[in-house]
């Protein structure tokens, strides 16, 4: 593991100079390299350092002070210590310890208690455990702090609607209330709620994602719930429920409108009381879990008109997060296509290929009705089959370039290999036809309608030059 720029800090405090010289000495000896040791000769003193190193952004990992002082003893330096950062660890010392004491001392938040006289051996074991405790935090923070950002990072896009959405998310995940989330399908529901987990006060908790849509109605109380042996056929063992298994985490209802009614007001039971009881039992859990549910449908409208429990509706939506569209979002077509692009080739193992400009123009005006879902899997498609090659119009999908495109025209905007009266069974000879007989037909085709001119042909197929002439070379087809 790489150490800090700089280097954490133990501060040892005593108002006897002989022993924090001793103190002190010893653990520069232990930690070399590892700690910078500092001094203090009062709890003042020892304040003042503390507030001085933080403005440095120097951590301190842990203070190691006598009990007994003049002025501020070391019980009341732990408590104003922590009152400034509750997670420091402080070891107390004392020629003078109780039962009383030590309690009182743990009890203020004391990690630690070294009674006086000790040796080096005592004062190291006493430190070393302290020493893994801070260190230990520091990684837990460091590790929050890169699931915080990349929960955040994960909701791409630059527009105003989408760092609107990413403000919203930071502010929601702070709390512990339940939260609906809206939105069409493929805005990214699920990656929001996996945001609201990691960058909320439960992220080391497990986060459980459920499809209602996709539980067979039968199953769907003892898949939430749980069950007992026995409790019905087919049930061999006990088994935990989502409730159980989110405990201490979030459990994700995605689809829930699609919930069976019977199952609904068990639902708001278990929201009311945070109590799950399995099919077959008699016992009753409590759960520590916050509950996210998604929906691309109307819940509103759906109670209203009695398709969903009105009560159960209200329990859900205490807080609501709405995604916007992709049409919504101005601008971020381009970031997502290339952040799509990027990650498609790295599964594939192949560069990353140019998205021509045409083809650009013409994402930024197609009406992704599915989002971006739909954009991602269209991309990743194209990567797929270009093998590296730039993107232009022809790599398009059929169902795709028959779609409206920039500027009123129909994409792709290239060469029409057999007339009106032709089929595509009379180019291709109406007999069984690898792909690359296909691809080297096309080509040619190209090139004579170019009359043997390259770069046109390049044009006319949506393909760079470059790779124009690559081709032509590979199946001999000639062309200037």
């Amino acid at each position: 593991m790489t150490r800090p720029a700089t280097r954490p800090v133990i501060l040892t405090i005593d108002d006897d100079p002989d022993v924090l010289n001793a103190v002190a000495r010893d653990l520069r000896r232990r930690y070399k390299g590892d700690y910078k040791v500092l001094r203090a000769g009062s709890g003042p003193d020892a304040l003042e350092l503390i507030e001085g190193l933080e403005e440095r952004g120097t951590p301190v990992a842990l203070l190691l002070s006598d009990q007994r002082m003049p002025g501020m003893d070391g019980i009341e330096l732990l408590r104003r210590a922590r009152a400034a950062d509750a997670e420091l660890l402080i070891v107390l010392m004392t020629a003078f310890a109780t039962v009383d004491s030590a309690v009182e001392a743990m009890k203020d938040g004391a990690f630690d208690y070294l009674q006086k006289p000790f040796t080096r051996d005592q004062l190291v074991q006493r430190v070393e455990r302290a020493a893994e405790r801070a260190a230990l935090r520091r990684e837990n923070a460091a590790f929050r702090k890169r699931l915080e950002d990349e929960a955040a990072g994960q909701i791409l896009g630059e527009s105003g609607a989408v760092q609107k959405l990413r403000d919203q998310l930071r502010k929601v995940a702070a709390g512990r209330a339940d939260v609906l989330i809206t939105g069409e399908s493929g805005t990214g529901k699920e990656l929001a709620a996996r945001a609201l987990h990691f960058l909320g006060p439960a992220a080391a908790g497990p986060f459980v994602p459920v499809n209602c849509a996709a539980i067979p109605e039968a199953l769907a109380e003892s898949e939430l719930f749980g069950h007992e042996k026995g409790s019905f056929t087919g049930a061999a063992d006990a088994r935990a429920g989502c409730f159980e298994r989110a405990d201490g985490g979030t459990l994700f209802l995605d689809e829930v409108s699609s919930m069976p009614a019977a199952l609904q007001s068990k639902l708001l039971r278990v929201l009311q009381d945070r109590v799950v009881q399995r099919v077959g039992g008699a016992k009753a859990r409590k759960v520590d879990v916050r509950v996210i549910a998604a929906t691309n449908r109307d819940l509103r409208a759906m109670a209203a008109g009695g398709q969903f429990r009105e009560d159960l509706y209200h329990r859900l939506n205490v807080l609501e997060v709405h995604l916007p569209p992709l049409r919504e979002r101005a601008g971020d077509v381009r970031l997502l296509a290339e952040w799509f692009r990027d990650r498609s080739a790295e599964r594939c193992g192949v560069d990353p290929p140019e998205i021509r400009d045409e083809l650009m123009r013409f994402l930024e005006a197609y009406p992704f009705t599915g989002n971006v879902r739909e954009l991602e899997h269209l991309i990743e498609k194209m990567v797929v089959l270009s093998e590296g090659d730039p993107l232009g119009l022809g790599d398009l999908p059929p169902s795709v370039a028959k779609q409206q495109g920039p500027a009123g025209a129909t994409a792709p905007a290239s060469i029409t290999p057999w007339n009106g009266s032709a089929s595509p069974e009379d180019l291709l000879g109406g007999s069984p036809i690898s792909l690359p007989e296909v691809e080297e037909r096309l080509l040619r085709e190209a090139i004579r309608q170019a009359e043997g001119n390259l770069s046109e042909a390049a044009r006319m197929l949506g393909i760079s030059y470059k790779t124009m002439q690559y081709r032509a070379r590979k199946f001999g087809l000639g062309g200037r």
